[in-house]
């Protein structure tokens, strides 16, 4: 036998009128109010109904999840740590400036200036420039390791 929430959820779907399919999706957001556990399976069961070829269901599936969204409850992220927890040091101050860095395996500084290395100029701040990357730009699908490499992304002219 099918439990209540398959029953409902069907009812999205298969729902003879339009006050049918609302009164199942407000029943689907009183399940979540009693039982805040469930939320992502419950959304789970419902979510596939947003891309149902029925408008109808897809409206009906929108009014669950704002019900079920309406009746989760507010997250507090500092309910369970309190405020005396936090270190008194700043994770700001343990950073190097760039002029200390070093490359591996070099003794030189890194410097904002470097253009060209390896044969491929690196992308920086400095050297950026938009208009070329709208102009010549490709769809970001995949790096091949190749990140950042203007070679790579062919936006050299």
């Amino acid at each position: 036998m099918a439990s209540r929430l398959d029953r409902l959820v069907v009812l999205l779907e298969t729902g003879s009128t339009t006050l049918v399919r609302t009164t199942a999706a407000q029943q689907l957001a009183d399940i979540q109010k009693q039982h805040p556990h469930e939320l992502y399976n419950l959304l789970a069961r419902v979510a596939p109904y947003l891309r149902n070829r029925e408008w109808e269901c897809r409206v009906a599936a929108g009014k669950a999840i704002g019900g079920i969204a309406e009746n989760v409850a507010q997250w507090d992220p500092n309910e369970e740590d309190s405020m005396q927890d936090v270190k008194s040091e700043t994770p700001l101050q343990n950073i190097k400036e760039e002029s200390d860095v070093k490359i591996e395996g070099s003794d030189d500084s890194m410097s904002l200036d470097k253009g060209v290395e390896n044969g491929e100029e690196d992308l920086w701040v400095n050297n950026f420039d938009p208009v070329q990357v709208l102009r010549n730009g490709q769809k970001l699908l995949g790096s091949a390791g190749k990140v950042g490499s203007l070679i790579a992304t062919k936006l050299i002219p």
